[in-house]
């Protein structure tokens, strides 16, 4: 799997409510099976989306990258995560961070107690066993 940000105009399905501003990121899926190479696999839901929602493809939207990353620059620690990650953004103060929402665990922490078990090795995403 390479690097989310070594892949030109790599994508994100975004939820409209992110675009329009009246909804806040609350949740992130990484699908299995990308259909085309720009497709980084990666779903962002807000916080305000409900299951009919989500149901009808027309509520979402492709983002390049750098525009996910306006919408929440914390994104860049979690979006070379492997296929199937799921993960929830808490922003309460002293736990801000990306949570793995099965196992109530930090993924990543915004005051660096926690960091994600990867690396980026000449543009591919390696498990790093030793974190």
């Amino acid at each position: 799997m390479r690097s989310v940000f070594n892949q030109p105009e790599a994508v994100v399905l975004a939820s409209k409510h992110l675009i329009d501003g009246t909804g806040n990121l609350r949740w992130i899926y990484r699908e299995l099976a990308p259909t085309t190479s720009q497709d980084s696999g990666w779903l962002l839901f807000a916080d305000n989306d409900t299951a009919q929602w989500n149901e009808n493809s027309e509520n979402f939207m492709p983002l390049v990258i750098e525009t996910a990353l306006a919408i929440e620059p914390s994104l860049i620690n979690v979006l070379d995560l492997p296929y199937g990650t799921d993960l929830m953004l808490d922003k309460r103060v002293n736990v801000k961070g990306w949570w793995d929402p099965k196992t109530h665990t930090p993924v990543w922490l915004s005051d660096g107690t926690v960091t994600p078990n990867i690396e980026i090795v000449a543009g591919d995403v390696m498990e790093n066993d030793s974190k």
